[in-house]
Parts: C-alpha cells; structure tokens; sequence
C-alpha cells in the first residue's frame, strides 16, 4: 500500500513538473491530460486519476507553481535583515526569476480571468498573499525608520508588484524592462526614506 501511494505521488510530481513547462509556454489551457498524457507516454486515464478533472489538475499546476516560486523567491529574502534590506532582496529574487524566464513565474503572471474557477481562486490567493508580503516588508521598514512615518505599505506594495509584474510581461520585448522596474522602485524607496 505504502509503495503504491510512494508511486502514485511520484507520478504526480512528474505531471505536474510537464504540465508547469507547458503553461508557462501556453497557458493552463495548453496542459491537457491528452497532451499531458502523450508528453509523458501515459494513458489519459492514468493521468486523469492522478488529478480526477481538468480543473483539478489547473489548481494543482498553480500550487506547484507558488510553491517552487516562494522556494525561489520569498524564503531566500528571509536571510536579508528584515526592512528594505528584505524587501531589496525580494525584488531581486522576482527579478532573477524574471532573468531565467522562470515557469513557476510566467504561470503565476497568468491572466486570472480566462481560468477555471478553482485556478482562478489559488491564483488571487497567491497574488494576495505575495502582496502582503511585500506590505509586511514595506511596514517593517517604516516602524524601523527606515520610510517615512507616513508610508503606506499597502500603497507601497501594491506599486512594487505592479513594476514587478510589468518586469516579467515586458521582458522578452525589446528594451530592458527588469532594469526598468528595479529602478523605479529604488527611486520610490528613495523618495520615501528622504520623508522621514
């Protein structure tokens, strides 16, 4: 029994690993249990039993996601002493993500409204919780003086994951976006230490 469930999840996790590269590239919709079935030499049945529906398995491939991407991204920033200095590292992990063309990345920059609606929740879930880890990042960073005492973290925060994301939709284009958005937000970080 132990030995099925060790294979059944193993299955899983190289589902999951398929279908991640395959809606960064076209979207969830891309990552069919047909395609997923064919890309890995499995039966459909076989991969639609390791999630039990399509909408299933598009919830599960935006948890891998978020997943891989806080081990990427959020828990690293948790060595930089906490402030700016925190923040600073976020950015740069976001950016780096950015940089490597990152498929946990480009799944969590899907456009929520073209998602089934279990995708769809873990995404704005997501999406609010790296919000407010940023708000927490940019708070501590006011109650540290680090800001000015009239900072709004929420504001702040909000304005940082909008450059980000302007980062990561902009960067195959022409033009240096990441450097871009890096610098903007250094520029704004500036203004508002210069308010303390």
């Amino acid at each position: 029994m132990e030995k099925t469930r060790q294979n059944g999840a193993a299955s899983r996790r190289l589902v999951l690993t398929r279908a991640l590269d395959l809606a960064a590239a076209g979207g969830l919709q891309a990552a069919t249990i047909g395609s997923l079935a064919d890309a890995l030499g499995m039966s459909k049945s076989g991969v639609f039993a390791l999630f039990g529906s399509k909408d299933a398995l598009d919830a599960a491939v935006v948890d891998t996601a978020a997943s891989l991407f806080g081990r990427a991204v959020v828990s690293p920033a948790e060595a930089a002493p906490p402030g700016v200095a925190r923040l600073a590292a976020r950015v740069e992990g976001w950016l780096a993500a950015v940089a490597a063309a990152s498929a946990p990345l480009a799944v969590l920059g899907l456009d929520p409204r073209g998602l089934s609606a279990p995708a769809r929740d873990r995404l704005r879930a997501w999406r609010g919780e790296w919000r407010q880890t940023l708000a927490a990042d940019v708070d501590h960073a006011r109650r540290m003086g680090e800001l000015g005492p009239a900072t709004s973290a929420a504001q702040v925060a909000f304005e940082i994951e909008a450059l980000l994301d302007a980062a990561a939709r902009d960067a195959a284009a022409p033009g240096a976006a990441p450097l871009a958005a890096r610098r903007a937000i250094e520029i704004r970080l500036q203004q508002l230490a210069a308010e303390r």
